[in-house]
């Protein structure tokens, strides 16, 4: 039994909606057109890396990483 594991699942799928979403807006405020193959293909560029900083990478946003940075 692996405890979590599940849920991890879950936790990734709201990390990589949150990072979609902040990327299309981004890119509409920017009057290009908001593709998801785009944005997969980014995702896939940065590696395997926390999604935090795969959002942070794709968007320059790090209102997300407050609980976790000090500045």
């Amino acid at each position: 039994r692996q405890p979590g594991y599940g849920t991890s699942y879950i936790t990734g799928k709201y990390l990589m909606e949150a990072a979609m979403a902040d990327y299309a807006r981004i890119q509409e405020l920017n009057e290009v057109a908001f593709k998801t193959k785009d944005f997969f293909d980014i995702i896939n560029r940065i590696g395997n890396i926390p999604m935090a900083l795969g959002h942070w990478e794709l968007t320059g946003e790090k209102h997300h990483l407050s609980p976790i940075v000090n500045d």
